[in-house]
């Protein structure tokens, strides 16, 4: 149950931090190169989630 609690808040944090960069770029504010890197390693992961295997097609 903690374990299960503490992985809710990780992508609850997660997710304020996408938001968090969203709002940053809609004001016009730089992104820094580590948050730009961390966002492209998030999207990766997330497209191989989505994606079924090449046998399933």
């Amino acid at each position: 149950m903690l374990l299960q609690k503490y992985r809710d808040n990780k992508e609850a944090l997660k997710q304020i931090g996408r938001e968090a960069l969203a709002e940053s770029r809609r004001m016009g504010l730089k992104i820094s190169a580590k948050d730009r890197q961390n966002e492209a390693k998030d999207r990766t992961k997330h497209e191989r989630k989505e994606r079924p295997p090449a046998t399933v097609r």
